[in-house]
């Protein structure tokens, strides 16, 4: 379910968030690329598993940070955070590709 115009991502300070099975969006009218991106998070929950993915998510942030990495770069650094971004710009990234033998 998304959930456009969001408290709960206006209170975090994100313009968007997967808390699966829910995508929380700041904007009430959302840029298809930020949608997209966050589709690409809710597909890669699909594949892995919502207890695997969040716990390799923070697993990979939390091993950047300890590496003394800034927020914002260990973020980035993320896998997951890596595939949507180089991927949000593509519209057709979850229709066109197989994301399934992706990471």
């Amino acid at each position: 379910m998304i959930v456009k115009n969001s408290r709960l991502a206006r209170i975090l300070k994100v313009n968007g968030i997967v808390l699966y099975p829910f995508i929380f969006l700041a904007p009430a009218d959302p840029d298809p690329v930020l949608l997209n991106h966050e589709l690409i998070h809710w597909a890669q929950i699909r594949r892995h598993g919502v207890i695997r993915f969040y716990y390799l998510y923070l697993k990979e942030y939390v091993a950047m940070r300890g590496q003394g990495m800034k927020h914002d770069d260990a973020y980035r650094g993320i896998s997951f955070e890596r595939e949507a971004y180089e991927n949000a710009h593509n519209l057709a990234y979850l229709t066109s590709s197989a994301p399934s033998s992706r990471t």
